[in-house]
């Protein structure tokens, strides 16, 4: 059974939003701990990745930010690569890290290590830019944060050679104050992957639905969420006028936070940010050239539903390796 835990000013949109389960690990016969962490990464199968990282790295050398709780200490070994710039906005937090789970989980389904320990994140090889910008103390109940630290954050993010920003967040109404950072992230060629919200509402929350507007076109990508059969779930918001710019990828009862016996599962948007955000990051590994928009652009004609986009799904479920064949096909036809 999913608990709402509520939605405000500017609420996370997944795990702080459909309280995380635990599933009991089953104990089958022994398996190749590789294969058990590819398979507990579900995902990464829906969006079809693994042909993308037989031909290479997967996201080596592309910065990816996420803006959210941060992940702290020691779990900062979960990655393989993150950024010596990660940051706290908060310069003195008071209390911690008290309940910020999410910010380590969305990053886990993004960039986690692929070491054969609990789950692998999408693009394993990408370099994460942690930035943390939760109002202190709000995680004890429900994490929040301000337009202003949002915007804050998105420019710390260009100004630190992030190439796809991550956005697992919500907001009700508009916010004036991070319409301009959004507008400079799009003059460096900078990708905004924002959540599409959880309310099942015809509309994307904001910030993500900024894409609809014809000055973000392109630059801002909005994630619904896709269960295992591939179809938007029931509480995903829907694509309505970001239709063009909207892309489900997985983020029902998905698996994070591991150990030898347990796995937590969680549900939200913001995980459809982490996996949308790393293919784009699998496209620019594979392909440098790219720019953050440029390589979107490739994901969004590369999707299910390609240039028909719908009101509910927009362009539908992320094909990272159909995406990948436009970029070669682009790529031979300059040369």
């Amino acid at each position: 059974m999913r608990k709402c835990i509520g939605r405000m000013a500017l609420a996370l949109a997944a795990a702080g939003f459909f309280a995380a389960g635990v599933l009991a690990a089953p104990k089958p016969k022994p398996i190749d701990p590789r294969k058990l962490e590819l398979l507990l990464s579900w995902g990464i199968a829906h969006l079809d990745a693994q042909r993308v990282y037989r031909n290479g790295k997967a996201g080596e050398g592309v910065v990816i930010a996420m803006v959210d709780t941060g992940v702290s200490g020691d779990r900062q070994k979960l990655f393989a690569r993150v950024s010596p710039f990660s940051t706290d906005l908060v310069a003195h937090r008071e209390y911690g890290d008290s309940g910020a789970d999410h910010g380590r989980q969305t990053a886990g389904v993004l960039a986690g290590a692929r070491d054969g320990s609990g789950t692998m994140g999408v693009a394993y090889d990408a370099t994460l830019l942690e930035i943390r910008a939760d109002l202190d103390g709000s995680c004890r109940e429900e994490c929040f944060m301000t337009g202003q630290m949002l915007a804050q954050g998105i420019d710390y993010a260009v100004e630190h050679g992030a190439r796809v920003i991550g956005l697992p967040l919500a907001s009700s109404t508009p916010l004036p104050s991070v319409e301009a950072a959004l507008e400079r992230a799009a003059g460096k060629g900078v990708l905004v992957v924002a959540a599409a919200g959880n309310d099942g509402a015809d509309e994307p929350v904001w910030p993500a639905r900024y894409a609809a507007e014809a000055r973000f076109r392109g630059a801002i990508i909005v994630a619904g969420a896709s269960a295992r059969d591939r179809k938007l779930a029931s509480w995903s918001n829907k694509a309505g006028s970001a239709a063009a710019n909207f892309l489900i990828a997985p983020g029902d009862q998905i698996y994070v936070d591991c150990n030898t016996e347990f796995c937590g599962v969680v549900s939200g948007t913001s995980y459809s940010v982490s996996y949308v955000a790393g293919a784009a990051a699998l496209l620019m590994g594979r392909y440098p050239h790219l720019d953050g928009i440029t390589a979107g652009r490739l994901l969004l004609e590369g999707a299910e539903m390609g240039r028909k986009p719908r009101p509910t799904s927009g362009r539908g479920n992320v094909d990272v390796n159909r995406a990948a064949r436009l970029a070669e096909r682009q790529a031979e036809e300059r040369s």
